[in-house]
């Protein structure tokens, strides 16, 4: 049987989230479109909140203030010094174990990502995990779109990645698999449901409340 382990990203492997940091930082020297982006992602998330606005639509702002229309080149560099930065000081202690014990075993890792490729392949190439699904930016020409390359690696939509990167292994059976599935988000039930075991990761009060419902179990990484 192939064992299977797929992390989370944000504050599951991290200690915090990584598109909100990442895009500020990239117009850090910009401060008044700094405000802007704030504004428009706190207008966002209120919005999303009540319902009338899809998750993506608060990343679609967040990027047409920040990384729209900068270069290529350029927007790697600062995601490779951000991954750096991120691998030397901003990991769960526990995720780092854990990543090590599933590679020790000869499972196969997948970090799986609402995050922009951009920053989560950076981190996982230092992590030397080569299986990632997340969101794709898309770009235009040399420099970043103002729209995504792909569906939000989020929710139900996480869940249809996944399972459409596990069908492009050659060895993937489904009743053959076992699959691991660690997160700190409510907004991956959908992927732990469908996993053979759930682990829920520094969780929020949400995902900690149906984690016994679920039979998931609970972990603390921080340490």
């Amino acid at each position: 049987m192939q064992h299977y382990a797929v992390f989370d990203l944000d504050e599951t492997i991290t200690s915090q989230g990584t598109w909100g940091r990442f895009v500020s930082r990239s117009i850090r020297h910009r401060p008044w479109q700094l405000i802007g982006l704030w504004a428009r992602a706190g207008v966002g998330q209120m919005i999303y909140k009540f319902g009338s606005q899809e998750r993506i639509s608060v990343k679609r702002g967040m990027l047409r203030w920040s990384l729209s229309g900068q270069l290529r080149v350029k927007l790697e560099a600062q995601a490779a010094e951000f991954a750096n930065e991120e691998v030397r000081s901003g990991l769960r202690p526990g995720a780092l174990r854990q990543i090590e014990a599933h590679r020790a075993a000869g499972d196969r890792i997948i970090i799986a990502s609402a995050g922009a490729d951009l920053i989560v392949e950076a981190i996982a190439q230092r992590l030397n995990i080569d299986t990632v699904v997340c969101t794709k930016l898309a770009w235009k020409g040399e420099k970043c779109a103002r729209y995504f390359g792909s569906q939000n690696c989020y929710g139900l939509g996480k869940l249809d990645m996944l399972q459409k990167c596990l069908e492009t292994f050659d060895d993937f059976k489904r009743e053959a698999a076992h699959i691991t599935v660690y997160s700190d988000s409510y907004s991956d039930l959908p992927v732990l449901m469908f996993a053979d075991k759930g682990v829920a990761v520094n969780s929020d009060a949400r995902l900690l409340k149906v984690a016994d419902v679920h039979g998931f179990e609970t972990v603390n990484w921080s340490i």
